[in-house]
């Protein structure tokens, strides 16, 4: 066999176990990852397309009213009344709405009671309070 053959075989084996073991190493994180719960704890908040029992408009650059109260289980319908996509992301990162486009709505409800900070994932700056009783 010569030099070369050695050479293109053993470059091959090199690809193919860099495949392996990266793809390996990348199922067992995100198999960890996922069985992890989040920092803030167990999820208790989800996103739902549901109508809300408990209205927030976006207005331009603000959430109105800043600071929301709900009950467990409740719906909080966020509805952008502005030109810009905007969302409703929980400060610990565990929950959010979906990007919310001019005109359209999305919502959130939580399962436990507290007090959770949000923000919008596109404009850091707009920020508010939701008090689940």
């Amino acid at each position: 066999m010569s030099h070369r053959s050695i050479t293109a075989l053993a470059a091959g084996a090199i690809l193919v176990l860099a495949a392996c073991s990266s793809s390996g190493a990348s199922s067992a994180a995100s198999t960890a990852a996922s069985s992890q719960p989040s920092a803030a704890g167990p999820q208790v908040c989800k996103e739902t397309a549901d109508p809300g029992a408990v209205a927030v408009s976006i207005v331009d650059f603000d959430f109105q009213p800043k600071d929301v109260t709900a009950k467990v289980n409740q719906v909080i319908a966020f509805t952008n009344t502005g030109s810009a996509a905007h969302t409703a992301t929980l400060d610990s990162g565990g929950c959010t709405t979906a990007n919310i486009a001019a005109g359209k709505s999305d919502g959130l409800v939580f399962s436990a009671s507290g007090t959770y900070t949000f923000h919008c994932a596109i404009h850091s700056s707009m920020k508010g309070t939701i008090v689940i009783s």
